[in-house]
């Protein structure tokens, strides 16, 4: 049996995208590590964890010295625990991780896994420049993203593509949910069209349109915002509707609870780089998988799949009356959007990618 460490640096059940992976690893019949900072909420069957702490810092000396001893520590449990020589394949994931580990795989097969693009931050280009070689491969979650991070770092062959689709999803609707606040607000909104937007709430994000249009849309549909409030800003969205229901943020997968009860996912995301509007978002796959129709923004990341398969509208966010003509159409048309996104997500076979990047890697 072949064995994946997968090293990231953080908490690893907060990106869906390397708990997919690590799930993958194990569907795949690969016997599975994970080094990482911290574990919250439930660990994989068949995955052997190794928390290191030395995560996320706020306090920027601490934040130099948490990234070179996360390096050192990921150096040791190695070799206290004769990984090198057991390990067939050391995976990477994001370029944060891979600046702790410098060149320490420069000699060893490993996939370098980068989940953004970085273009808006020439610091994380410089990095990704200087550690990228010692990768005998890339992967990146979009295939626009590829072609330009080919072009950005003189890559000799093409990164592979892996969307950011669960590798394990309920598929089905109205999953029991345990929270009984969640239970109970659910509850009460239950024969509504609920839209749901999940992400962030910071500033950056012009969620004030969504806003306004699901007021004029009246009392059948229900907006519910899920996500971190660190900026205050939900308070002011109920003095525009205070039928909005928000949650705060809730650990992945229990989220997928949440999602399994709605009735069209809003994909939103700004204009502001390449790796915004080549977007690889993991949540049209989440919406997809339960049938649930996207509501996204105009940009080449979301109309290549959103717009190409035909299960929901990609209109400008910004624009009030564009957000209630599109929620309107697919409320109207939501059995034909349903289909179409289910047919979407079995359209990818995400452990087959997996299993296919690796056995490649290998060779």
């Amino acid at each position: 049996m072949k064995t994946i460490t997968l090293i990231v640096r953080g908490d690893v059940n907060v990106s869906p995208t390397v708990t997919n992976y690590l799930s993958a690893f194990v569907n795949c019949g690969y016997s599975v590590n994970c080094i990482c900072s911290f574990v919250s909420g439930s660990r994989i069957n068949g995955v052997s964890y190794f928390e290191l702490g030395l995560g996320y810092s706020t306090n920027f000396f601490r934040k130099v010295v948490n990234y070179y001893l996360f390096g050192q520590e990921v150096k040791n449990i190695i070799n206290s625990h004769g990984l090198a020589c057991s390990t067939d394949i050391f995976w990477v994931s994001r370029i944060d991780t891979a600046l702790c580990l410098t060149s320490l795989f420069r000699n060893s097969r490993a996939v370098l896994a980068l989940h953004e693009m970085h273009d808006a931050y020439p610091i994380w280009k410089l990095v990704t420049k200087n550690v990228i070689s010692n990768y005998n491969s890339v992967v990146y979650n979009e295939p626009n993203r590829a072609q330009i991070g080919r072009v950005f770092y003189k890559l000799d062959k093409l990164p592979y593509v892996i969307p950011n689709k669960p590798s394990i999803h309920p598929r089905d609707v109205n999953l029991p949910i345990v929270d009984e606040f969640i239970r109970s607000k659910l509850k009460s909104v239950e024969d509504k069209f609920i839209i749901i937007y999940q992400g962030s709430l910071q500033s950056d994000r012009n969620l004030l349109p969504l806003v306004q249009a699901s007021k004029l849309l009246g009392e059948d549909f229900c907006l519910i915002i899920m996500g971190k409030d660190t900026e205050s800003r939900v308070d002011g969205f109920l003095e525009i509707n205070e039928s909005i229901v928000y949650f705060p943020w809730v650990i992945p997968p229990d989220h997928l609870a949440v999602t399994s009860h709605c009735s069209v996912g809003v994909a939103f995301y700004d204009t502001d780089c390449l790796n915004s509007i080549y977007c690889a978002p993991n949540k049209i796959w989440e919406y997809s998988g339960f049938g649930i129709p996207v509501l996204g923004q105009n940009i080449p990341g979301l109309e290549l799949t959103v717009d190409r398969h035909n299960f929901g509208r990609c209109v400008d966010l910004g624009n009030v009356n564009i957000i209630v003509d599109a929620l309107m159409d697919i409320k109207k048309n939501h059995s034909r959007y349903s289909k179409n996104a289910s047919e979407f997500y079995d359209s990818i076979d995400f452990d087959c990618l997996v299993g296919e990047v690796i056995e490649k890697s290998l060779s």
